[in-house]
Parts: C-alpha cells; sequence; structure tokens
C-alpha cells in the first residue's frame, strides 16, 4: 500500500506541476493559429469559390498545402503558416513545450522582409507579429489592385512543401 500511495504522490505531483505552467504562451499561440485559420478558409473561399471550406473538413495543414507557391503574396506566407502549424501542434502535445526562435524558421524570414527594423523580445511576439501579416496578405485585393500585387509578388517562390 505504502508503494501504490508514494506512486499517486508521484503523480499527483507532476499533475500540479502541469496545472500551474503558465498557459500565457500556448494562449497566445492557439489565437494566432485560429486566427490565422480563419483568414486562411476566407482566402481559400475568395480564390477558388468554395461556399464553405469549413465542409471539407480539411485541417489547418490541408488548407494552408492549397495555398499557392508561387507569384503571390499568399505564397510569401505560405511556409511561416506551415511553420504556425507546426509549433501550434508541438505546443499541443506537450503542454510544457513553448516556442524558440530558432524554431520559427519562415517565420523570422518573412518578419526580416514585412518589419525589417523591428526586434523582438520572445518568440511569441514574433509569432503574433507574423500572424498579423499573414492574414493582412490573405486578404484578396479589390479587382482593381490585384494586376499590382500579381506584378509586386510575380517572383515569390517557395517551397512547396
Amino acid at each position: 500500500m505504502a508503494e501504490i500511495e508514494a506512486r499517486f504522490n508521484e503523480e499527483n505531483a507532476h499533475f500540479i506541476a502541469l496545472t500551474q505552467h503558465p498557459r500565457d504562451v500556448i494562449g497566445r499561440l492557439l489565437k494566432c493559429h485560429l486566427i490565422v485559420e480563419h483568414y486562411l478558409e476566407q482566402y481559400l473561399s475568395e480564390q477558388y469559390g468554395l461556399e464553405n471550406v469549413a465542409d471539407a473538413k480539411l485541417n489547418f495543414f490541408n488548407k494552408a498545402m492549397l495555398l499557392p507557391t508561387r507569384a503571390s503574396s499568399a505564397a510569401f506566407v505560405r511556409p511561416g503558416i506551415l511553420k504556425l502549424n507546426t509549433i501550434r501542434n508541438k505546443a499541443g502535445h506537450n503542454l510544457g513545450a513553448e516556442p524558440d526562435f530558432a524554431d520559427l524558421g519562415p517565420i523570422v524570414e518573412a518578419l526580416r522582409v514585412a518589419r525589417p527594423h523591428t526586434m523582438f523580445t520572445a518568440p511569441i511576439e514574433a509569432i503574433e507579429a507574423f500572424a498579423t501579416i499573414a492574414c493582412t496578405w490573405l486578404v484578396i485585393p479589390p479587382k482593381e489592385h490585384q494586376q499590382l500585387f500579381a506584378e509586386a509578388f510575380s517572383n515569390i517562390r517557395v517551397h512547396a512543401g
């Protein structure tokens, strides 16, 4: 009985440690992921004329894979969106996981272009800044500006995977 109680106390201490771990970063990460997914669905709906992307039951990764890989603002943010999903998945499967600057890769690359003079003190700040950029660049411009955007992003090519 003493061994059972000792094991219970050990597991209980582990459980308490997990519940007391600060969740602010994970909450902010999840919020960014959800907001980007909203804009991603909106983009796919408008770009491909899909009436209800949600009915297709695609997960975030599958939706992101439908983004173009060249010649558009959506192509520019695609690698960062895929990385955001990877980071969110890591946090979703490991309660103690928090993003590190070394994990951000294409998110940092997009920020170097879109916000070259901004310094981030925490990875979550960079993720939030990227989410803003991703959402903004997933908005399809009005018809009268589409040619300008096409020209501006005509040389963008990203890895398809």
